[in-house]
């Protein structure tokens, strides 16, 4: 575990939320200059065998971005890097989904070896810098009813998310609900936006699911395309370090703990939680969705 990582975890069980909230915005300046030296150091070792340099994933949030980009991480001298723009606003809005990057976003990674994940919309302003770029990057995603169940439990165990106290003290049938009108409607438009404006030569759509049944497969495609080792000793070397078991502490797939990042590692999960009324709410924001990007044959579900 990092050690950005480790003074989070401490900043949540020891701090009320105002206070979780503040010391977060602190660290970001700190962070961003502590990942961006280590970027530098990685490229200064072993820049000479990468084509690319900059691993660019674009994911909806609560889609499994965490665990391609720790799989992406494995390979020597990449490191994650997030610039403090995306976190600040992240922090005071609850979410970066909605987020244009700055002009001048790829010219700071110069002379570094950067893995940054970040989950940004595919507006025409963000794919327009990625292909003047030249760019290669994934976009990831996952069925919007597990994004709503892994959101819930998320932010309610989040005491620095902006959106905490909408979720602490209600259970997940209201949390839901809740979801379904503040964020669903726009985590369609994500996918959507991607979907319609990401340029097909440069960049690779998978989908959690995917990654779920096969995460050799995907990742030797995300390999390929960002001209990494894709031999089958380098991915199942990687993919075997970061399986749920070795992510989550030893638990099985479908082994639930509400409040680790790493819940439970399946699809499909949502049937557990959603009755007949939140079925028929979100049948009315989601249902065309669903079916036009594979996930239900029909509105039967």
């Amino acid at each position: 575990m990092s050690l950005t990582k480790k003074l989070e975890n401490l900043t949540k069980a020891c701090l009320p939320p105002s206070g979780a909230r503040l010391a977060k915005r602190m660290s970001v300046g700190v962070r961003y200059r502590s990942q961006l030296a280590a970027c530098r150091q990685g490229y200064e070792q072993f820049g000479d065998r990468y084509p690319q340099t900059t691993l660019f994933v674009a994911g909806l949030p609560k889609s499994g971005t965490t665990w391609l980009e720790k799989m992406l991480g494995s390979y020597d001298g990449f490191h994650e890097l997030m610039i403090p723009e995306v976190a600040r606003h992240e922090m005071q809005t609850g979410g970066s989904h909605d987020y244009d990057l700055p002009e001048d976003l790829f010219t700071r990674f110069d002379d570094a070896l950067v893995l940054t994940k970040m989950h940004v919309h595919g507006s025409l302003h963000n794919t327009r810098l990625l292909k003047q770029s030249n760019m290669r990057y994934v976009v990831l995603y996952r069925d919007l009813r597990d994004v709503a169940v892994s959101s819930y439990f998320y932010v309610r165990n989040t005491p620095w998310h902006p959106e905490h106290g909408l979720y602490k003290d209600v259970d997940i049938h209201a949390g839901l609900r809740e979801f379904s009108k503040k964020t669903l409607p726009a985590y369609a438009d994500w996918v959507r936006s991607w979907h319609e404006n990401r340029d097909p030569d440069n960049s690779v759509i998978v989908r959690y699911e995917d990654l779920l049944e096969d995460d050799a497969e995907v990742l030797r495609r995300i390999a390929k395309l960002f001209e990494l080792d894709d031999s089958d000793e380098t991915i199942e070397r990687i993919t075997a370090a970061n399986s749920f078991g070795a992510m989550s502490g030893g638990r099985s797939k479908g082994e639930s703990n509400e409040s680790a990042f790493a819940r439970k590692g399946v699809a499909g999960d949502w049937v557990n939680h959603f009755d007949d009324e939140l079925k028929e709410l979100y049948k009315e924001i989601i249902g065309s969705f669903l079916i036009d990007f594979g996930y239900e044959q029909s509105l039967d579900w």
